[in-house]
């Protein structure tokens, strides 16, 4: 039996313009592109003729232009509506401070400013998160499986997709690092036998 294996990137996108301790001021800011040979390093580390599965945001958007332009064959893009970040909600655009001052009394996490349950007001929590990226790989691991994917999306995101992949919990997924302009490497694969589908070749590799 021959058993298909299909690699997905994960990639968090550039530096956002302006940012400050907190979450980021505008819920769609604009990317502040890396200089070239950073973009050229991070696109080569890339396949041709990938899927492509972008979030809608306009950071993520300006990252993966910037990444296929390096490249000769990239594959095709779509747009992918339930790959934009964690609606923050009330607290977008307040300090770490602002926010600490809302959920001191709330249940605390080692690794991450709110809880997995935690819900923002006006916002989901990174367990609705966790559901809603769930539903994505559902619909999408089976797609042209001799094919590789290329996401370019968001630090939750990221969390989210290799918890579910991994079988985690959201709570242990908030721990799992991922920082600006990173790629993360996973193998699916079909094989029927222990050890799950998913394998992490390499986590949050940095391009900066």
């Amino acid at each position: 039996m021959t058993v298909k294996l299909t690699p997905w990137y994960l990639v968090r996108h550039a530096p956002v313009a302006a940012v400050r301790k907190g979450i980021y001021a505008e819920a769609d800011g604009a990317a502040n592109l890396p200089n070239l040979p950073h973009i050229k390093a991070l696109a080569n580390s890339l396949p041709d003729e990938a899927l492509w599965y972008v979030s809608p945001l306009r950071r993520t958007r300006q990252t993966a232009d910037a990444l296929r332009k390096q490249m000769t064959k990239p594959g095709e893009m779509a747009i992918i509506g339930s790959l934009r970040e964690q609606n923050f909600g009330d607290w977008q655009g307040l300090s770490f401070e602002q926010i600490w001052q809302e959920i001191k009394e709330l249940p605390v996490h080692n690794w991450s400013l709110l809880a997995g349950g935690t819900p923002p007001p006006g916002g989901e929590s990174f367990e609705a998160l966790y559901t809603r990226v769930g539903d994505f790989l559902e619909e999408n691991m089976a797609v042209q499986t001799e094919r590789p994917r290329v996401l370019v999306t968001h630090a939750g995101v990221i969390r989210a997709l290799i918890g579910t992949m991994l079988g985690l919990t959201a709570e242990k997924a908030l721990s799992l690092g991922s920082e600006v302009f990173s790629v993360s490497k996973l193998l699916h694969q079909s094989g029927q036998g222990q050890g799950g589908a998913w394998r992490l070749e390499f986590l949050n590799r940095i391009y900066l």
